[in-house]
């Protein structure tokens, strides 16, 4: 087991002997890093976008972003968000684990499903279609993704892996997500 520590959240890994699919998370980080970052840590960036363009402006989210593949072929994220700004601290560099993707057939009933079960909210930043949904904010998100949808800046195909999710929902109390892939 591998723990990572991010601000106040953890990313834990657990080998498994089961064939697992690449999947995305992401890291939310001090606004205006992402060049610094870029030069210390030797990642194998994704273009985004456009040949040798490593970061990615989104807009709508007040947010920008650069995208690599860790030693396992998932698509990590560090992400800058204007309306999640943070300082570096003597806890690291990263505020928290923002993001996970999580991959369904279908994205509206998942979402329903987790407003109904979990009382978590669209992300008002995003407007959900048919393949892609986001729900929470700016300090979590669950990613919504058509099974069978790229990954963004990839030819990752979305497709489902297990993981758990564990945190306190809008109500104060203590929720798991379990991604049930198959």
């Amino acid at each position: 087991m591998v723990i990572f520590q991010a601000g106040w959240t953890e990313l834990v890994f657990r080998q498994t002997y089961l064939p697992t699919a690449p999947y995305h998370f992401a890291f939310n980080v001090p606004l205006y890093t992402l060049e610094q970052y870029q030069l210390w840590f030797d990642l194998p960036y994704i273009d985004a976008g456009s040949p040798g363009d490593r970061i990615a402006n989104f807009a709508d989210w007040k947010a920008r972003a650069s995208y690599f593949f860790d030693p396992d072929g998932n698509i990590v994220e560090f992400i800058e968000r204007r309306d999640a700004a943070c300082e570096e601290s003597a806890s690291g560099y990263f505020q928290c684990i923002s993001e996970i993707g999580l991959v369904k057939e279908d994205v509206k009933a998942t979402a329903t499903w987790l407003q109904q079960e979990y009382g978590l909210t669209p992300f008002s930043k995003s407007k959900p279609i048919p393949d892609f949904s986001a729900i929470g904010d700016d300090y979590g998100l669950l990613i919504l993704a058509k099974m069978g949808r790229p990954w963004l800046f990839t030819d990752c195909k979305a497709m489902p892996t297990r993981w758990l999710m564990e945190f306190i929902d809008p109500t104060g109390n203590y929720a798991r997500i379990d991604s049930g892939a198959e």
